[in-house]
């Protein structure tokens, strides 16, 4: 039995105390707070996992690994003050089961006399056979209430007080009993079931004690254990990791269910009393025989759940583990953060903050984050913090590229200038100045700046799908796009969607047989079996109409109309327009940005501004590249923050400002050829030459360069 004081924290933790704690989004349960001494542990990769997690067991099981290894020292002394206080590890959990008859059963050991449990001590929870334990179920936090009854007030992660010895002892003495009612009482009580559920996009490795798992994206396993009360060891990690993203113990009770990082969107329903069927929260679950669980989707529909629901913070707290399980998955945050820019701008903010708080060198993270500002419409606030960061290390390519993609318009286009003046030498800076010189009509000094890049790091997809463009911006260039594009297919990474669209769009310029099986064959399997995915590859590659059997393969309402509407977008634009001002916002959600942004340039222009504000709030980078995109379209204004934006968003803009200034149309016509020589939603919709012979018959001049707009 333990006691536990509600006194302040004794000295020695007071005196490690640094200045400032933790943000609170590192530690929502608030750890470092109670424990002032476990800063001085940080910077811990482990730790901070666990902290991040809320989870007292995880938080206990990374103190634990690091005083296993740790030398004498200061360090090693803060660990042991820290494991020895046992309260500190407290984690609220459903009051446990305690059924006990003549001495058999489950049942509290170890506690103080009657008129000392008001005060809250810990105490432990075993199997006792003819009142003797014989194993421990964990410690819990407990105390007796006014009515006389005793109250849990939460699990202790942490080791049990029941000794090994005294467990060997106990089992001695019952032993010659428990082998002579084993195949009658036992065997029905200590097998249990573990279902465990894969909702990211990725395959998982689960470790569950000594047994391995791999699930697959969607993936559900499930197999039975044969346990007494013994926590199971469970972790999850990525395949060929040692590091597991999450680790934690996990009561054995008779169902338990594991979704991994509670991704997966699952569905528990009473057989028995006929209850209507109700999602199931939490990474972990306990069943009863009668539940029964169904799954009804990924990441993506967990996602939505809260957003129907209208549980902004659990949204952002799955999104937020998501990224931090793994920074290179970006789909989550971007969807996470989507949801919160259009229903709850203040907890966007928050993640904004969030994500402008990791290093400078996550530029996609960063990105992200700027376009949270830049869609929140706090520009100003974005700038005052980005401008704080470049100036503290104004040696940092990376801190200065981010301050000058959200300064103010009038000085912009002076920062992006002076980068490659200030970092000549960074590969980063000239890929970021190459992309302005492309988007200006210098198509051969965006070549030479890429191609000296390519010599000091390698080439993400963003960079090669730069040069195709500026490849095929000049005709006697154009042959050696394809070895680009091949070139890039060796890499890992190259089994995207974006890469297959770039490869098919590019078959369109250099012919068909160049590239359209490779186009195919980087495809990922989560298009090619997607028949709604697979009918949006066709459009945005240059198909203008689909077959019947496309169409009716597709079995969600909302993509099919989405499609539906794509299609329309390409072949009759005033019908579009008129579908689209009549479309439900789940529909228009399911559109991709250059259609998007197509139909909602061009009710814009029309002046409808309700639809044209349902159509570009429809995705985070439609909402952060809305101004420059507008201005333009509008009113002619082409500012740096226009020309970093996406080709198929600038030729958008182009496309709509041709129609709008008819005296005008060739200049904005040859810009939008120019900047999407690869011919995007835009140009196949507005361009009346898109589809008058296929892009390599086309007649172009070597080193032709597009007019500047007036």
């Amino acid at each position: 039995m333990s006691r536990v004081s509600s006194q302040p924290a004794p000295p020695q933790f007071q005196e490690h105390a640094p200045a400032a704690s933790l943000p609170l989004e590192a530690d929502p349960s608030g750890f470092t707070e109670r424990a002032p001494a476990m800063v001085s542990l940080l910077p811990d990769e482990a730790l901070s996992l666990a902290l991040a997690r809320a989870d007292a067991f995880s938080v206990h099981s990374a103190l634990s690994a690091r005083f296993a290894r740790e030398p004498a020292g200061l360090a090693r002394d803060t660990l042991r003050e820290l494991l020895a206080n046992r309260a500190l590890f407290v984690m609220a959990d459903r009051p446990p089961s305690l059924r006990s008859f003549l001495g058999c059963g489950t049942r509290f050991i170890g506690l103080p006399p009657l008129d000392e449990q008001e005060t809250p001590f810990i105490a432990n929870r075993a199997f006792c056979l003819l009142g003797l334990p014989i194993w421990s179920l964990g410690d819990h936090l407990i105390r007796r209430n006014g009515d006389e009854q005793l109250e849990v007030l939460g699990r202790v992660a942490g080791p049990s007080r029941l000794t090994r010895a005294s467990r060997r002892t106990t089992a001695l003495v019952l032993g010659g009993l428990g082998l002579a009612a084993f195949g009658v009482t036992v065997p029905p009580f200590i097998t249990r079931d573990v279902q465990i559920f894969n909702g990211l996009s990725r395959p998982v490795v689960v470790h569950v004690d000594d047994r391995t798992y791999t699930l697959p994206s969607g993936g559900r396993v499930r197999d039975s254990f044969f346990r007494l009360g013994k926590p199971y060891r469970v972790e999850a990690m990525w395949p060929g990791q040692k590091q597991p993203f999450e680790d934690f113990s996990l009561e054995a009770k008779q169902h338990a269910v594991y979704n991994i990082l509670g991704a997966a969107s699952l569905q528990v329903e009473n057989v028995e009393k006929g209850t209507g069927p109700s999602l199931l929260d939490g990474r972990t679950a306990f069943l009863e025989d009668e539940h029964q669980l169904r799954w009804q989707g990924d990441w993506q529909q967990r996602l939505l759940d809260y957003e129907k629901a209208q549980r902004w913070q659990e949204l952002t707290e799955l999104a937020r583990s998501f990224l931090l399980a793994d920074p290179t998955q970006l789909q989550p945050i971007v969807m996470a953060a989507d949801i919160l820019v259009r229903n709850q701008s203040s907890q966007a903010f928050i993640l904004a903050q969030e994500l402008a708080a990791m290093p400078p060198e996550r530029l996609a993270i960063q990105r992200i984050a700027q376009d949270l500002f830049l869609a929140l419409g706090k520009r100003e606030e974005a700038y005052a913090l980005y401008s704080a960061s470049a100036r503290q290390v104004p040696t940092s390519e990376q801190r200065a590229i981010l301050e000058a993609r959200v300064a103010p318009p009038s000085e912009q286009r002076a920062l992006y200038e002076h980068l490659l003046e200030r970092f000549p030498h960074s590969p980063e800076v000239m890929r970021i100045v190459a992309r302005l010189r492309f988007s200006t009509g210098d198509s051969s000094e965006a070549l030479r700046l890429l191609d000296q890049a390519r010599y000091n790091s390698v080439e993400s997809l963003e960079d090669v799908e730069l040069r195709v463009r500026a490849l095929v911006a000049d005709t006697s260039l154009i042959p050696a796009a394809p070895d680009a594009v091949l070139e890039f297919t060796k890499k890992p990474e190259s089994r995207s969607w974006e890469f297959a669209l770039l490869a098919a769009r590019l078959a369109r310029v250099v012919g068909p047989k160049t590239l359209e099986s490779t186009a195919r064959a980087v495809l990922p399997p989560s298009v090619t079996t997607a028949p709604e995915r697979m009918a949006l590859f066709e459009l945005l590659s240059g198909k203008s109409a689909l077959s019947q059997q496309q169409l009716t393969a597709i079995h969600d309402r909302a993509a099919y109309d989405a499609i539906v509407l794509t299609e329309m977008a390409v072949n009759n634009l005033d019908k579009a327009l008129q579908q689209a001002r009549l479309a439900s916002d789940t529909v228009v959600r399911n559109l991709d940005v250059e259609t998007a942004a197509l139909l909602g340039l061009e009710l814009s222009r029309l002046q409808d501004a309700k639809a044209a504000e349902r159509l570009l709030t429809s995705s985070l980078a439609l909402m952060a590249a809305r101004e420059p995109l507008e201005s333009y379209a509008l009113s002619g204004e082409r500012g740096a923050a226009f020309l970093m934006l996406p080709p198929g968003l600038q030729a958008a803009a182009y496309v709509v400002r041709a129609r709008a200034v008819e005296e005008n149309r060739f200049v904005e016509l040859a810009h939008a050829r120019w900047i999407d020589g690869l011919g995007g939603m835009a140009r196949h919709a507005l361009d009346p030459d898109y589809n008058e012979r296929p892009f390599y018959q086309a007649v172009r001049v070597p080193g032709w360069r597009p007019p500047l707009p007036p």
